[in-house]
């Protein structure tokens, strides 16, 4: 299987701007991404995509490939597409990692192609153990079918507990991380913003609205993105510990 990793880096950022720049135990932010992808046995390829000549030049003198992007774009996933250009059809699978989430291992990248089943689309998620999450608008919920399939992604808590038992058990934690197949890459992007994308502000919801499967692969991954100034702590805290 031939598989293409692409990092979606932007420089601007709400709450962090310059944060693919941030230092995180002696390196920017962008390079953890970068270098666990690289390190991947099964990625055959890592591209950068990015809007900054400053990230560019970061990866470049990494010994990496940097492609420049309109600052313009709406989103990670037109930002590979404007990357990659007509050179997706040579991959079997486009894999879209978050350059601000350094956890994510080359062993969980590894383990997540192995588990690709031929879907259109794929994703990660990992079972909540932490009831507070479950409220969290900002952790994205999942639930999944009988083949492990995604039925539906929501900001609210689902499925809804009616009983109120067992604090985070049963929900799934949705990470943003994805696969796409050549063709649903494509195909997403001809496609305008659907009704249920727009309210949740989820963009995965625009393949299940057009009927475009999507695989959930289950981890345990503990995954924190670096969103904030504070986050950077709480990321070398566990980076140091998986030493």
């Amino acid at each position: 299987m031939k598989v293409l990793v692409v990092i979606p880096a932007r420089y601007a950022s709400t709450r962090f701007p310059g944060k693919m720049l941030a230092p995180v135990v002696g390196k920017p932010l962008i390079l953890h991404a970068w270098e666990n992808a690289t390190r991947s046995s099964r990625v055959e390829r890592v591209l950068v995509a990015t809007d900054d000549e400053r990230i560019a030049t970061v990866i470049s003198d990494a010994g990496g490939n940097a492609v420049m992007t309109d600052p313009a774009l709406p989103s990670g996933t037109d930002r590979i597409a404007a990357a990659l250009g007509d050179g997706a059809d040579a991959y079997d699978y486009i894999i879209n990692i978050q350059g601000d989430e350094p956890l994510f291992s080359e062993q969980e990248m590894d383990r997540f192609i192995d588990e690709l089943d031929g879907s259109p689309m794929a994703t990660l998620a990992r079972p909540m153990d932490v009831a507070e999450e479950v409220n969290d608008p900002n952790v994205v919920k999942v639930v999944i079918g009988a083949r492990n399939h995604a039925l539906y992604f929501s900001r609210l808590p689902i499925p809804y507990n009616r009983d109120q038992t067992g604090g985070g058990e049963g929900y799934l934690h949705h990470l943003g991380i994805y696969a796409y197949r050549p063709g649903t890459l494509k195909t997403l992007l001809s496609l305008p913003p659907g009704r249920l994308e727009v309210k949740e502000k989820l963009e995965q919801l625009r393949a299940l609205e057009n009927g475009i499967a999507i695989q959930v692969v289950l981890t345990s991954l503990h995954s924190i993105g670096v969103d904030v100034p504070e986050d950077v702590k709480r990321v070398e805290t566990l980076l140091s510990k998986a030493e």
